[in-house]
């Protein structure tokens, strides 16, 4: 072979090997850049619940957020409750990224949902409005098919719900972004 094909083929050997590699190297932070704000252990779990919970500070507000992580805690949501303070909500927690869709099954109170990208960004909003309970009569797919349902529309790994009049206060937009402790949260999420 000749010398100039064989640096070639070393050139592209090299190549695919550092394409092919899963390793994912994050750049140093810049200067004065913030930590992502850590999970304070000495926040008592939610009396009604007993969920645990962690303080989120959004748009200079602070929060005592219920954490949902799992399959059974993100099914029960905020259903039932009959009451959340303006400085209460959830966050629900997925270990990988994908394209929701939330309804307002048996939750009677208003809700307002924000969808988040694993890096912080707001995807989409929306206000939720309590439905009408199910009827004595009503078939439980009935009532199911007659909820409204809220997408995410993107691929998304948090939700975020709060107490009607949320997102005003705190002038969420869409494509802000919310700085969550994300290592923490995604520890115990399944």
């Amino acid at each position: 072979m000749s010398r100039p094909g064989r640096w070639f083929l070393a050139g592209a050997v090299l190549l695919l090997f550092a394409c092919s590699t899963n390793e994912r190297v994050d750049p140093p932070a810049a200067p004065g850049a913030v930590d992502e704000p850590t999970v304070n252990d000495e926040v008592p779990r939610h009396p009604e619940s007993n969920r645990e919970r962690i303080r989120l500070t959004i748009s200079g507000a602070d929060f005592l957020m219920e954490v949902s992580d799992d399959d059974v805690e993100r099914h029960q949501g905020l259903s039932g409750r009959t009451r959340l303070g303006s400085d209460e909500g959830m966050i629900f927690v997925y270990p990988r990224a994908k394209i929701l869709g939330y309804w307002m099954k048996d939750c009677l109170i208003d809700l307002e949902i924000v969808y988040v990208r694993g890096d912080g960004t707001i995807m989409s909003m929306h206000r939720m409005k309590k439905e009408p309970p199910r009827g004595d009569e009503e078939r439980l797919s009935a009532y199911e098919e007659r909820l409204p349902r809220y997408p995410s529309r993107h691929s998304v790994q948090f939700v975020l719900e709060f107490a009607p009049g949320t997102i005003d206060r705190l002038k969420l937009k869409k494509g802000a972004k919310i700085v969550l402790p994300r290592k923490a949260l995604l520890e115990n999420a399944r």
